[in-house]
């Protein structure tokens, strides 16, 4: 892929918003089990935590819309999920357990005792992998835009990673390339029904979708599917968590019958489809999924 890709993004896709003003979100990192993980943190004082993960191919700067709002009712910490975003780890732990183990460290490490975990995209299984085994350590989960059972209902193409050796060894070589474009078009473009990301965000995503290293994780992590995918599907009904459940009804990449899947089988879950957002539905949505995530947290998990 040529710069003209990012130039195009740039001009065609970047909302006309001013990025803000100081960065909130400039790189910053902190070693943990010997892998270098982005973070950001805003802490309010006697307040619940809300952890927040990234989805694939972006960063956590996903959540810089909703930041400030947020700060007002919570301690936050945002993370790029190692393997993703901007934090870097080994191919070996990319799997859902495996990250779910991880992300406890990073609870330790920031003395952090129980929060309401955040999942989207790839973030969903391992927000569930963490209510299975460390349901001590969160008070909630919401996920949205990603799988959770298994097979998940997704895209043909995304099946086709998830299921075939062959395509995801021509995905980290003779097809790289295009991989590479089609994941940044998804970044940028294609996973939004309303909503356009600024242009420091662009440019972001341009760099983490050609990031060798990265790409060579999320194939990996893609693959680990098939294995953790069915363990997490046997163990929804044990979940003592409680799940608010929001997802995109336009998404074309994860389809939102896996939401109405997940509901029928968490326990204690609230389930809220938004009719207009497509698969980055956190985004999409805007004020609806900020006005849902900010009640839930602050007592209505506790209705469930």
């Amino acid at each position: 892929m040529s710069k003209n890709e990012l130039d195009s993004a740039l001009q065609n896709d970047a909302s006309d918003e001013s990025p803000q003003h100081p960065d909130l979100f400039a790189p910053q990192f902190v070693n943990i089990k010997n892998f270098a993980i982005r973070y950001a943190k805003k802490s309010k004082g006697n307040a619940p935590t809300l952890v927040l993960l990234n989805g694939f191919p972006q960063s956590i700067r996903l959540w810089e819309r909703f930041w400030l709002p947020l700060s007002a009712n919570f301690d936050l910490l945002a993370l790029d999920i190692p393997g993703f975003g901007l934090s870097k780890t080994e191919e070996s732990v990319m799997s859902p357990r495996q990250l779910s183990e991880i992300l406890i460290h990073v609870f330790d490490h920031f003395d952090v005792e129980k929060a309401h975990l955040v999942g989207p995209d790839v973030g969903v299984p391992i927000a569930i992998a963490t209510a299975i085994s460390n349901g001590n350590r969160l008070r909630s989960i919401n996920i949205f835009d990603g799988p959770g059972s298994y097979p998940p209902k997704m895209s043909p193409i995304l099946n086709m990673v998830i299921k075939s050796r062959l395509v995801r060894w021509m995905a980290n070589g003779l097809n790289k390339k295009p991989v590479m474009k089609t994941n940044f078009r998804t970044a940028v473009s294609d996973g939004y029904h309303q909503y356009k990301p600024n242009g420091r965000a662009i440019e972001e995503y341009y760099q983490i979708t050609h990031d060798n290293q990265s790409h060579r994780s999320a194939i990996s992590y893609f693959a680990s599917y098939q294995q953790d995918l069915p363990w997490i599907d046997q163990h929804l009904s044990k979940i003592e968590v409680p799940a608010l459940i929001t997802w995109g009804k336009l998404d074309p990449f994860v389809y939102v019958d896996n939401a109405t899947y997940l509901s029928k089988r968490i326990p204690n879950n609230r389930l809220v489809v938004f009719d207009q957002a497509s698969h980055f539905s956190s985004e999409d949505a805007g004020n609806d999924h900020l006005e849902n995530l900010t009640e839930w947290c602050l007592g209505g998990y506790l209705k469930c």
